[in-house]
């Protein structure tokens, strides 16, 4: 890969030593390109709705095709949070039953649980701790039981960087016919992913981590073996089977005839899980982030990060620092993190000095993307000598 040739189409790296892509992926011209042409046309031509809605259509598409999915297993969904809780709360959830998170999950993948438990709608919520930074196989085979409803996990934590064993948890999970979700903010763009392959059930991811897209749009896969044992507790104009979108692509007039009011339909698809109208400029971000990540695919990224952190750990190992982040190979991310006493300061003074990384909870958080370099992880090091 011509990494220079990718590093001009990044102009944050012209005069920035940017680590910190699991905060924030630094944009790429196409994508401030793709969102700046869409503001001038609005500006100019005012709203192209029909046009819009086929971006929508054309990003999962893409979005599909980066995850090994098919177009009808994705919907568009604001945020994360909005695709973890649409699920959750279609949930056939039976009396007595529980479902197992992480401790290392992101809140959203915890407090979503909680808060149903504290409705009434789950009976039990198993939060599963760290040993040593990581989550135990056996633990996850002693807390999924015959009463396990889910199982929802981060495929790689945000807060230490451990990679999820996903596969083998999603066969635990089954043998029990529990469900397998998981929040892949930090897998995708990173690492190749097949979810038929993983056997997962759910997955959602943003577009401004790893994908270097803007904020405001995310996608959710669900499998289609599942979509019909959920039913939406919410189901918003775009999520029905007689959609926009829907009336659009079957070339008829978007709004020739009224919307049926005397009952609900929800899509066949994972569209049901769309519940109201999109931040389009964001979706069209998205769309040329995903179109430079196929670009430069993860399989070709991820061999490249993975240089980028072994750098990073053999060096902060010279230096005696205390690493957070599992070591094992199959457990290793593109995060890497190190306790460091005052982080948010330390933090703050590298910044000024054109290195970005970010303070979490008394560790820094350091996240090389496939277009950094080796003299800049040394430059890192160098930095840290004096903290």
């Amino acid at each position: 890969m011509d990494i220079d040739g990718v590093r001009t189409q990044i102009p944050l790296l012209a005069n920035t030593v940017y680590l910190d892509s699991a905060g924030a992926g630094p944009p790429p011209k196409i994508v401030h390109e793709s969102m700046q042409s869409f503001l001038d046309e609005w500006r100019d031509n005012g709203e192209k709705w029909e046009a819009w809605l086929l971006e929508i259509v054309k990003t999962r598409e893409l979005f599909a095709i980066l995850i090994g999915a098919k177009l009808e297993e994705i919907a568009c969904v604001p945020n994360v949070t909005s695709g973890l809780a649409a699920v959750a709360t279609a949930l056939r959830i039976k009396p007595r039953q529980n479902i197992v998170v992480s401790e290392l999950n992101f809140p959203t993948n915890v407090y979503i649980w909680h808060s149903m438990k504290q409705r009434g709608l789950i009976s039990e919520i198993r939060v599963l701790r760290q040993k040593d930074g990581q989550i135990p196989l056996r633990d996850f085979e002693k807390a999924i039981d015959d009463k396990t409803a889910a199982v929802s996990v981060d495929y790689v934590s945000w807060i230490n960087g451990c990679r999820e064993d996903i596969a083998n948890v999603a066969k635990i999970a089954h043998s029990h016919r529990a469900l397998m979700l998981v929040d892949a903010f930090h897998a995708v763009g990173v690492m190749p992913i097949d979810v038929h392959q993983l056997d997962v059930d759910v997955l959602t991811c943003g577009t401004y981590k790893w994908l270097m897209g803007p904020h405001g749009a995310a996608f959710l896969y669900v499998n289609r073996k599942i979509l019909g044992d959920l039913d939406p507790s919410i189901v918003g104009w775009h999520g029905i089977s007689d959609s926009v979108i829907a009336r659009v692509l079957g070339k008829r007039d978007t709004f020739g005839k009224p919307f049926d009011l005397d009952d609900v339909d929800p899509a066949k698809d994972a569209t049901r899980f769309e519940w109201g109208t999109w931040s389009v400029i964001s979706v069209v971000g998205s769309k040329a982030a995903i179109e430079f990540t196929l670009k430069y695919p993860p399989n070709e990224r991820e061999p490249l990060i993975d240089k980028l952190t072994t750098r990073l750990l053999d060096g902060l190992k010279k230096k005696g620092r205390k690493i957070t982040s599992p070591l094992e190979k199959t457990r290793r991310s593109g995060i890497v993190t190190f306790e460091v006493a005052d982080a948010a300061k330390v933090a703050q003074k590298m910044q000024s000095e054109g290195v970005i990384v970010a303070p979490r909870v008394n560790t820094l958080r350091v996240s090389p993307h496939f277009f950094n370099t080796e003299n800049e992880i040394d430059a890192f090091l160098e930095k840290i000598e004096f903290t």
